[in-house]
């Protein structure tokens, strides 16, 4: 829509979830055919498309030519009122608007600058701005053969500063007030091309569908997949930062290195690194090149070197890694195109680590090495910052990372990579501890499991041990005598591994004094049945270990700190474990009695869920390493009732109401 230089009283701020698109160019540029053909090849039902000169017309007593007529006062005052009324129709509606309108006027090649014709009203209305930049060889011939209306003669060359013009002033309003801005080329198209091939209606749909929310919902489905193609029994989540972090370049300068006007780093610098900044950043992409070319930029990018070194923590990660026998599979995720569909800004960043932790029940080592890294940094259940050279480094993380330690109550680390030489915040009282990366008890403690899980259901002696446990026919007295095997069975067969043996003196059948063997600690071990269903099979464990503590607990009450006080070990057992709270309950009150102790679980069945990410038992422990001996792991989620009850049919109580 038209509008002038001239500014009135501040206007209204941009609504919420909704997108007023500005449409742009240089009379001739081909706007009116672009929306037509918009209209033509896409959906209207969510989007409305306006004329800004029609909607002029029809508040202007006179219409366009009454317009034309006033001086620029009034044509000011009426362009804020065309932009306002678009504005709220489209809250209204809730449709998405675009409307085709100019910038600068520059009709007279005599003058050295055109004439200004946008409001502050637009600019605080305006959500994003498409530019038609068709080459000015077209436009002149359009001008020249446009008999509906008379336009002045000018040489392709004034046309070109006209365009460029625009170009560089709107690119600067858009960037000063959050306004999502894009240069796209001459329309002139078949209507049978495919869309996704038609590159200004993919930045107009872009324009048109993208929000934050939507943005925030794709990168967590990004995420989920990433985790979900995993090994469901992950338990630790490295998440890095790229640039400067797993490379010491910045792969924005790559993409646009030998341009002088730096276009990302006039961005960041005006812009910020907010949301809408960074689906700017996309746009630039992709107006600097093709997908193909992208790319191959990419690749490029990767194997760059700077100053003669190549030194990437991820390659060397990766070596470290593989060495301790963990996936070195570096699932990445980010967005620099259009189809990708999403961006990550700093919160972006926040709410994937906070994901990973509260909804998969993962642990995470967040690396970062700038402010942008922050809040990931500060969600994270070790934090470490990466520091790279001087030359090269964030200069206004220091500040920011000050702030974080001293306000925040940042906990963190930081490293040093080659080429660095001076760490951050050196002498300061929050100076971060250095952290060598490549110490193996260093990445002994990112990839220490924290949840052991031994699995007897394959075994020959489980699968027989599990035949009278799930007899439909077998209760009562007998089903306790094959819970109580069970538990012999696991304390002997896998607990004897998962704690360990010591030697103790024993007399020999022969009458001569040897060495046999104990629990490790037996004496300072505490067995407790989850009252009543793991009671049975905690007499079989009891048997296993007769010097052990036996502590009945109906209640977790029932379990005081005298039980567990000068013991080592403490061995909780129950028949099933699902998503039942009861082991939860056990396992924080020990906690609480005794943080250091170490907890084992053991079982006649664990639902597999209660140890993926984001299960019961995987939860439990993110705080601190939990054991867990199962006779079996069951992907069946049933909970039983009465005579599918497990203690219900342990002690013939199927009938009882």
């Amino acid at each position: 829509m038209a509008q002038s230089a001239t500014t009135s009283a501040r206007a209204t701020p941009k609504p919420a979830n909704v997108n007023i698109i500005g449409l742009y160019g240089i009379p001739g540029s081909g706007k009116s055919t672009f929306l037509k053909r918009v209209g033509v090849l896409l959906s209207t039902d969510n989007l409305d498309l306006r004329e800004g000169s029609k909607v002029i017309e029809g508040i202007v007593p006179g219409g366009l030519v009454a317009f034309n007529a006033l001086p620029p006062a009034q044509k000011t005052m009426y362009r804020e009122q065309g932009i306002t009324k678009i504005r709220d129709e489209c809250v209204q509606s809730g449709k998405t608007v675009v409307v085709a309108g100019h910038l600068l006027f520059w009709n007279d090649a005599q003058k050295t600058a055109p004439d200004p014709v946008y409001t502050r009203q637009g600019l605080e209305t305006y959500t994003h701005i498409l530019y038609l930049d068709t080459d000015p060889n077209i436009i002149a011939q359009r001008r020249r053969d446009d008999r509906d209306r008379t336009r002045p003669e000018l040489s392709v060359g004034h046309l070109r500063r006209w365009q460029e013009e625009e170009k560089h002033r709107l690119r600067q309003l858009c960037y000063e007030n959050s306004i999502i801005f894009s240069c796209i080329v001459d329309t002139s198209v078949p209507y049978k091309m495919p869309m996704d091939r038609i590159r200004p209606l993919a930045v107009l749909q872009d324009c048109w569908k993208s929000c934050e929310t939507l943005n925030k919902t794709i990168a967590a489905q990004k995420l989920d997949n990433v985790v979900t193609k995993n090994h469901s029994l992950i338990e630790t989540m490295l998440v890095f930062d790229a640039d400067k972090t797993l490379a010491p370049i910045d792969t924005g300068e790559i993409f646009f290195m030998g341009r002088k006007d730096e276009p990302l780093k006039t961005l960041f610098q005006t812009a910020g690194y907010t949301y809408t900044a960074l689906r700017q950043a996309t746009l630039l992409y992709e107006e600097a090149m093709t997908d193909t070319a992208f790319e191959a930029t990419g690749r490029s990018a990767q194997s760059c070197r700077r100053g003669g070194y190549d030194v990437r923590v991820a390659t060397r990660m990766d070596k470290v890694l593989a060495k301790v026998g963990l996936s070195t599979a570096v699932p990445a995720i980010g967005g620099g195109r259009i189809t990708d569909g999403y961006v990550v800004t700093p919160g972006t960043k926040a709410d994937l680590a906070a994901r990973l932790k509260d909804h998969h029940g993962l642990r995470v080592v967040a690396f970062g090495d700038s402010e942008m890294d922050l809040p990931m940094l500060k969600r994270a259940d070790q934090a470490v910052i990466v520091v790279v050279d001087e030359v090269t480094r964030s200069k206004t993380m220091d500040e920011h990372l000050r702030h974080a330690i001293s306000q925040c109550g940042l906990q963190v680390h930081q490293t040093l990579v080659a080429g660095s030489s001076v760490p951050r915040l050196l002498g300061l009282p929050e100076e971060p501890p250095l952290m060598n990366l490549w110490k193996q008890h260093t990445i002994a403690s990112f990839t220490k499991r924290h949840l052991s899980i031994f699995n007897a259901t394959e075994s020959a002696a489980a699968k027989l041990l599990q035949t009278a446990m799930r007899d439909a026919k077998i209760s009562g007295p007998a089903l306790r005598e094959a819970h109580r095997r069970a538990g012999y069975y696991l304390a002997t067969a896998y607990l004897t591994d998962v704690i360990g043996l010591e030697e103790c003196p024993i007399t020999h059948v022969q009458g001569t004094r040897t060495l046999g063997f104990r629990l490790l600690d037996e004496q300072r071990t505490t067995i407790v049945p989850l009252m009543r269903g793991g009671e049975p099979m905690a007499f079989g464990v009891s048997e296993a270990f007769p010097s052990a503590m036996f502590v009945h607990a109906k209640k977790v009450e029932d379990l005081r700190a005298g039980h567990l006080r000068d013991q080592s070990t403490v061995i909780l057992v129950d028949a099933v474990i699902n998503t039942e709270q009861s082991i939860v309950e056990f396992v924080e009150r020990v906690r609480k009695l005794k943080p250091s102790i170490r907890i084992v679980v053991v079982a006649g069945v664990v639902q597999a869920d209660t140890v993926k990410p984001g299960g019961t038992i995987r939860k439990l422990s993110l705080e601190r390493k939990l054991d867990v001996v199962a006779l079996r792991l069951s992907e069946n989620s049933y909970k039983g009732h009465k005579a599918t009850d497990t203690g219900d049919r342990l002690f013939n109580t199927t009938e009882v109401n």
